[in-house]
């Protein structure tokens, strides 16, 4: 076997530099203002939490922020609000931001705001930000009900409120969960309130939140009408119709139920009355085109008044028919998997047509419709890992031309999850083809050490392995009499179910079970060198061959087989290619086969361009070079200038270090693939082996485990029969 050298690793300085450029390239400016007031609310030691005023039209906003204040080597997020955070950035350093207005496709609509800088927390310091959205859901007498959203991994808070913003004399108290009741406060009294995450000792893991205060109801006594509850605040009207409205209020802790009062007059003549048990209420039965007032109180179950009335709202009923219903409910939205999202709403009568609308925009750019007559339906085809943004409306009929009858609901969203884990077990194995037998010491025929190979290989559950010297020749049986099997047949049904061949030809002949008297027909035969896959996992698409260049006509013919496969539990696809180069070794001042192998490798490159399709890509074999060839490993170095990642990161003579690996976890990477039928198999001291066998990936595949498979004792010897003269190879991928 051939032996290659100091490996080349092609620059992408280059093409990094024209994304950057391409990323930085700032389109003309619109007029939209520029957003200001942009401030850091808090900081950990890996994130920063920004927020800023709006700009009026803007559907985005980019961030940019670097480390340097003239914003050299900068990045960039998006956001939808005014606030978001930047993680993954250092402990300790400082960073500065800017912020711009852009469109819901990343197109520039103003200039970047002045830039301010925020220093994140040492390593030692606070882990994680403030939490964020503090609020006051509801008050009395003696209580305020708090809320905000989760942060951290504790699940733990520490709250502190005072009545002086100032928190000169301040209470604390620990809580678990995003939630919780402050009572035995005075009545009609401000209090100011601010939450940060603990661990389960009472350790600070980050700043507290910003401020935020609310006001108790005053104590009861002051007003005979009111029964000792305050009035409800923040009534408002939240749709209007033709013929009804939609009205919501604060709620008032402990309210057993509400009034409210609605009449064509301000002071509230010849009113009507309606009651409910929540801070929410339809009206119907209206006249269009009148202007009505409304108020609310709390009452007892039997009727009794239990506060005064609150301020009145107000609005006018409309006349167009586009709002004869008010919008529907909003919309109730759940990811159903990773390319859906189940959606459901109250009814707005009977025979009715609804209108849902989805897009990834909030400003719902590039919206799509779907229509239902009940009220549900499944959002299908969806991106995984993604948020849709989806509004409602009753209309006409349900085709994209119907008129509205109603506006549309309060836009809600919904995140799809990720899709099922798209892990990915392949392999390469060169298995010495049969009618190949030396004689070497350890070795044994076709027969004696067949059932090792099989063992091997379903030990590793593989779903696609890539055969060397899988020999499409008949095999022999015992008294040396050619028998109608081939070695790759044999192997193949030994495997057993689900294993299956990508291409059972044996040969690219009219008769393709023998070469005799060959008509050439392309039947995709690639003689000994075959793609066995796991049907049960995946499904074949599509699947060819290529024969190579060689060099005079001695030697076998050297082929590059290929397949495309869909992962069923995916439905994801890749490219996976197959090959055996040319094995013959230089005489002494010739690079003839040297230059064959790189050849060879370069056709298979173009097979991926010709019939990859984009996709993610393998490419396994036996590239007969490795890292001690001289004068390079051509194979390897080819590979790698074509953006090909080797897993292992066994570049040329490298012995401690491994450039561009990305393997997470090693198995014996440190045996050699090829081991000669020597009973003691061939590994170093060091982290990689010398490898003639490859498994390489597109950048996008990760690959959190590689084994290269040998069954040994503890002093490094084979156990039973050795399989072949090359060790197993796999590796655990994962798809993008």
């Amino acid at each position: 076997m051939n032996f290659p050298i100091r490996a080349r690793i092609a620059s992408a300085i280059a093409a990094l530099a024209m994304l950057l450029t391409a990323l930085v390239a700032t389109p003309a400016q619109a007029a939209v203002a520029t957003p200001s007031g942009l401030r850091a609310v808090s900081t950990s030691s890996s994130a920063v939490a920004l927020s800023w005023k709006a700009s009026s039209g803007a559907p985005g906003y980019r961030i940019q922020y670097s480390t340097s204040s003239s914003m050299s080597g900068a990045h960039y997020v998006r956001f939808t609000g005014t606030s978001g955070e930047i993680t993954g950035l250092k402990a300790g350093k400082t960073y500065y931001f800017k912020v711009r207005a852009i469109s819901s496709t990343g197109a520039n609509l103003s200039k970047y705001s002045a830039a301010i800088k925020a220093k994140t927390q040492a390593s030692s310091g606070y882990r994680w930000l403030s939490p964020s959205g503090l609020a006051v859901t509801s008050s009395a007498v003696d209580s305020l009900a708090l809320t905000w959203a989760s942060r951290g991994d504790t699940d733990r808070y520490r709250i502190s409120w005072a009545t002086d913003s100032g928190f000169r004399d301040p209470h604390y108290v620990r809580v678990t969960g995003t939630g919780y009741t402050l009572s035995g406060l005075s009545g009609g009294t401000t209090y100011y309130v601010k939450v940060r995450v603990i661990d389960s000792a009472g350790t600070s893991l980050s700043a507290y939140s910003p401020t935020v205060s609310a006001t108790t109801a005053q104590s009861a006594g002051s007003s005979a009408s009111s029964g000792g509850q305050p009035a409800p605040g923040s009534l408002t009207v939240t749709a209007t119709a033709r013929t009804s409205v939609a009205l919501s209020w604060a709620a008032v802790a402990d309210a057993p139920g509400y009034r409210v009062q609605y009449s064509t007059s301000s002071s509230m003549s010849n009113a009507t009355y309606r009651r409910v048990t929540t801070n929410s209420a339809e009206l119907s039965g209206l006249s269009s085109g009148k202007r009505y007032y409304f108020k609310v109180r709390v009452i007892r179950t039997d009727g009794t008044n239990l506060s005064p009335y609150s301020s009145a709202a107000s609005t006018t009923t409309l006349t167009s028919p586009a709002a004869s219903y008010l919008p529907p409910t909003p919309v109730q939205a759940s990811p159903s998997g990773a390319t859906k999202i189940a959606a459901s709403w109250k009814s707005r009568g009977s025979g009715l047509t609804y209108q849902l609308d989805y897009s990834e925009s909030a400003s719902f750019t590039a919206a799509r419709s779907v229509f239902a007559t009940s009220t549900s339906t499944t959002l299908t085809g969806l991106a995984e890992k993604t948020t849709y943004y989806l509004r409602l409306r009753v209309v006409t009929a349900a085709t994209t031309s119907s008129s509205a009858l109603s506006s549309f609901t309060t836009t809600v969203s919904a995140t799809t999850t990720a899709a099922p884990a798209s892990t990915l077990r392949v392999g390469s194995y060169n298995v010495k083809c049969a009618n190949c037998y030396t004689a070497l010491p350890n070795e044994g025929t076709w027969y004696e050490r067949r059932d090792a190979v099989v063992k091997n290989i379903l030990a590793q559950k593989l779903d696609v392995l890539g055969l060397q010297e899988a020999s499409q020749g008949w095999l022999k049986d015992s008294a040396g009499n050619p028998i109608s099997l081939s070695q790759f047949e044999d192997l193949t049904k030994r495997l057993g179910s689900p294993y299956k061949l990508t291409n059972t030809n044996r040969n690219n002949c009219v008769k393709s079970y023998t070469p005799s008297n060959c008509t050439y027909r392309d039947q995709g035969a690639s003689q000994g060198t075959k793609i066995v896959y796991n049907s049960a996992t995946l499904s074949l698409v599509d699947q060819g061959s290529k024969l190579l260049a060689r060099v005079g006509k001695t030697g076998g013919d050297r082929y590059v087989a290929w397949a495309v496969f869909e992962q069923k539990a995916t439905g994801k696809r890749f490219f996976f290619a197959d090959t055996h180069l040319e094995n013959k070794a230089d005489a002494d001042g010739s690079s003839t086969y040297f230059n064959l192998r790189v050849q060879q490798t370069q056709e298979i490159l173009d097979v991926v361009k010709e019939s990859g399709r984009g996709l993610p890509t393998y490419v396994v074999g036996d590239f007969n070079s490795h890292k001690w060839t001289v004068p390079a490993n051509g194979p390897y170095d080819t590979m790698r200038t074509a953006g090909f990642v080797d897993p292992l990161g066994n570049a040329y003579r490298t012995t401690k270090t491994t450039p561009g690996a990305t393997v997470e976890k090693r198995i014996r990477t440190n045996f050699s693939s090829y081991n000669g039928y020597a009973r003691k198999a061939p590994s170093f001291s060091y982290i990689n082996g010398t490898y003639l066998d490859y498994i390489w990936v597109s950048p996008s595949i990760e690959v959190p485990e590689w084994e290269t498979v040998v069954n040994v004792d503890s002093s490094g010897n084979f156990v039973g029969v050795i399989p072949s003269d090359h060790n197993l190879v796999r590796a655990t991928t994962t798809l993008p």
